[in-house]
């Protein structure tokens, strides 16, 4: 179970196709408990960098400011990353792409996630659920649909109640907020049709 509070971000299609193939490159002839670590240990990475404001930029700019920039990053990840990671990180950097690691581990996860048949499944409520409930609805999930669901739960109170559920590309909405929404749409509808 994860519990986000962050939006995913957007990403162009340049950046999502690049992320694709370095994301698969490093994903061929892993096995599965490998792979597994190296996209916990890439998650650390991207969080840490993005857990600093301006982290990213910081990092980028420290090591694009000149020649010895592959010794920046080496002093940096030294001893501290797996040697795949490692191995990903200078292939990045020589090629200047070190900007588009979100979209690599993005994609390295849902791919790893994809061979692995476990599917993410987006919950969102208006105030925030326990542990208990977030465990239940992933059971209710497993046993109803099949699936070996990897549970995103995330808080809008603008949905005042309810929650929305999101499971490969269908999505299922029983919040307050779409329900008051289509109950208005059907008084104003019905308003329409009596004058």
């Amino acid at each position: 179970m994860e519990v986000s509070t962050r939006p995913e971000t957007v990403l162009d299609p340049t950046t999502i196709r690049l992320g694709d193939l370095y994301a698969q490159a490093l994903l061929d002839g892993l096995g599965d408990e490998a792979a597994d670590a190296i996209a916990t240990e890439l998650e650390a990475i991207v969080d840490l960098v993005d857990s600093v404001p301006g982290g990213r930029e910081l990092v980028l700019g420290l090591l694009g400011r000149s020649e010895d920039r592959s010794d920046r990053l080496a002093r940096i990840f030294r001893d501290r990353v797996s040697e795949p990671v490692d191995a990903l990180m200078g292939v990045l950097e020589r090629h200047g792409r070190l900007a588009i690691l979100p979209a690599v581990v993005r994609s390295f996860r849902r791919r790893l996630n994809g061979r692995q048949g476990r599917v993410e499944v987006f919950l969102t409520t208006a105030v925030p659920m326990d542990v208990a409930e977030v465990l239940r609805i992933e059971q209710d999930l497993a046993a109803t649909m099949g699936i070996k669901p990897l549970l995103r739960a995330s808080v809008d109170e603008s949905l005042i109640g309810g929650a929305v559920l999101r499971v490969r590309d269908q999505v299922y909405d029983s919040s307050v907020k779409t329900q008051l929404t289509r109950l208005r749409q059907q008084v104003v509808a019905n308003s329409q049709i009596a004058t």
